[in-house]
């Protein structure tokens, strides 16, 4: 998704040229930590893969829209809510290691869960965006209200 985001070409092949090592890199993850353990190192090196893109975009975002406000832009909210949910579990993914008790899995789940809710209402909310599709000039919209006769053939006059 945020491939398709992005206009920069050069930075759409590092995107697709990345997906090689990173699958190579958790397979051997896999094979050298083994199945019966949990690694996040793939994980997170992911999340971090992911916020250095989304603030990519946001810095891409910044330069090239000047017509209508950030805001108002649907691709905009929906990587505002990623880029909160990546950056929240990235740190949650590294504090992780550190400890296994009951008081610090009962914090990471109310962490998580916050986390989540406030991704899923960011997403909600970027459903109202009203966004002005690319390429459209706001001077050639005809408005709703005008009323413009119609052309029928029983209102046609012969002069």
């Amino acid at each position: 998704m945020i491939y398709n985001f992005l206009r920069i070409g050069i930075l759409k092949k590092i995107i697709l040229y990345s997906i090689i090592p990173f699958v190579l890199f958790s397979i051997y993850d896999f094979y050298i930590i083994g199945a019966n353990t949990f690694s996040n190192y793939p994980l997170i090196i992911e999340f971090f893969a992911f916020i250095i893109f989304i603030i990519y975009f946001f810095y891409e975002k910044m330069q090239t829209v000047v017509l209508y406000p950030l805001y108002q832009n649907i691709s905009f909210w929906i990587c505002v809510a990623l880029f909160t949910y990546f950056t929240g579990n990235f740190f949650v993914l590294i504090f992780s290691k550190s400890s296994y008790d009951s008081e610090f899995k009962s914090q990471m789940k109310l962490i998580y869960s916050f986390i989540t809710i406030t991704k899923n209402i960011i997403l909600c909310l970027a459903m109202f965006a009203n966004e002005q599709p690319e390429g459209t000039d706001e001077s050639l919209n005809i408005p709703n209200d005008v009323n413009l006769d119609e052309f029928s053939l029983t209102n046609y006059k012969n002069n």
